[in-house]
């Protein structure tokens, strides 16, 4: 039994018979499938104030979602479900927003399954009795591992753009083979994804590219690729990533890649770990430009930072994650010739500590995806030793402060320099981390200053 099944039926047993509740979508599939499930979604004929009005003295909370899609959400302490009025959907078909210009409730259960996108997630359970309502083939689709349209293809991705790309994630998640007409009509309508709000695009190649993750029960390795894979196949990575697909057929210097400027990013995702899938692709996307202009690579990760964060905030990332993800494309090169020395390594790393550890982490992934074997960089050990030998990671972990400064009547324009100096200087020399060798040097500095 599934955490939620308790509550599931305490809430089905406030609806009248004559008008049963039903779980439907990724509840009842995963549920077949003998995996855990993490949305809760249901429905009946009833109304949604007809719903509010049934639960008013319940220990169900309901509260608006979407009225005017017949759509409320229904809580009670840690069980959450999205509650749909059965309905019929209408849309704009010279377009391909996700939202219905018009909506026709209905007690038709079939209209209602036809309306949704794929078979496997057009399957109802009565929640009360278990019976399994399914009408338009959505339980052999699943004893099939087959993605089918619920409706005839065109009429299902022509109403709804997004469609396109919940077939890539419902392949990449679960393993299930496409349909060939699905497959070919969704292609046909993959430039609908442009009509689409750029952070749904965004929210679904996330998923997409942590596809591998979703139901650990599965055990599919290699989910991510097969999302990544599908977009290609779809025309999905020209619409929606064309600096990573202008690496396709991009010559690399055969003495350090075994494969072409595509296939090796293709190559570093699928090694990637979650965290950094999005490094992994776009961590070389400045080599096409780099070539275009200058015949060479040199400084791709310089103009590559520069690209991704172009990318980033298209896809409107947050500030934070489109930070990170740039600071490692722009240093994914550091030492890569080996041959930077020690100490210039050790003020890097301390200036880098928070992304230092993923920054070793895909350098290895880089390393294995060129086509030879995976090596960690001297980094890496540059890193530990940075970690364990007592070097102060950060300015606040100096043995000194600003207050110090301010005792020894330094003006407030020059104690952050002077702090940051000691800072570098302490991680090359570890016994300035002591408080009176500290002292001395910014009574050095403060004489310095005031002659200055």
């Amino acid at each position: 039994m599934r955490d939620s099944d308790g509550k599931l039926k305490s809430l089905a047993s406030l609806f009248p018979l004559e008008a049963p509740l039903f779980a439907v979508g990724g509840y009842v599939r995963d549920g077949l499938l003998g995996i855990n499930s993490y949305d809760t979604d249901v429905c009946s004929q009833l109304d949604v104030y007809t719903v509010k009005t049934l639960l008013s003295n319940s220990d169900f909370a309901v509260s608006d979602k979407n009225l005017r899609m017949g759509t409320v959400i229904i809580s009670s302490g840690d069980f959450k479900a999205e509650y749909t009025t059965f309905r019929t959907d209408s849309y704009d078909r010279t377009r391909g927003d996700h939202a219905p210009t018009g909506v026709e409730f209905t007690l038709n259960q079939r209209l209602d399954a036809l309306r949704r996108d794929f078979a496997c997630n057009a399957v109802y359970q009565n929640v009360l009795t278990g019976e399994i309502v399914d009408l338009v083939g959505g339980v052999e689709d699943i004893k099939n591992k087959v993605l089918r349209t619920a409706d005839e293809p065109r009429r299902v991705f022509e109403a709804d753009g997004l469609r396109v790309l919940r077939l890539v994630r419902f392949a990449a998640e679960l393993g299930f083979e496409i349909e060939e007409n699905t497959l070919a009509v969704a292609k046909e309508n993959a430039w609908r994804v442009k009509d689409i709000a750029v952070e749904r695009v965004r929210d679904e190649l996330d998923k997409i590219f942590v596809a591998d993750t979703k139901h650990p029960d599965l055990r599919l390795k290699n989910g991510h690729l097969v999302g990544l894979r599908l977009l290609d196949e779809l025309g999905l990575l020209d619409t929606l990533l064309p600096e990573v697909a202008a690496l396709k057929g991009l010559q690399q210097p055969v003495k350090w890649h075994l494969y072409d400027g595509f296939e090796h990013t293709v190559k570093a995702f699928e090694l990637a770990p979650p965290r950094l899938r999005w490094v992994a692709l776009l961590h070389d996307v400045g080599k096409a430009e780099c070539m275009a202009k200058f015949g060479n690579m040199h400084g791709h990760d310089e103009v590559g930072a520069r690209m991704a964060r172009g990318i980033l905030e298209r896809l409107k990332f947050s500030n934070a994650e489109t930070d990170r993800i740039c600071d490692l494309v722009r240093w994914h090169m550091v030492d890569i010739n080996g041959n930077t020395s020690w100490q210039k390594l050790r003020v890097f790393c301390a200036e880098h500590i928070d992304i230092a550890s993923d920054l070793c982490a895909f350098k290895r992934v880089d390393s294995e995806a060129s086509g030879g074997e995976a090596h960690d960089s001297r980094l890496k050990d540059v890193l530990e030793e940075i970690q364990s030998d007592g070097t102060p990671l950060r300015l606040k972990d100096l043995k000194v402060n600003g207050d110090d400064l301010v005792a020894l009547g330094v003006e407030p324009k020059r104690r952050a320099e002077i702090l940051k100096n000691l800072w570098r200087e302490t991680v090359l020399n570890l016994s300035l981390n002591d408080r009176e060798k500290a002292l001395a040097y910014l009574e050095k500095c403060a004489e310095k200053s005031k002659s200055d």
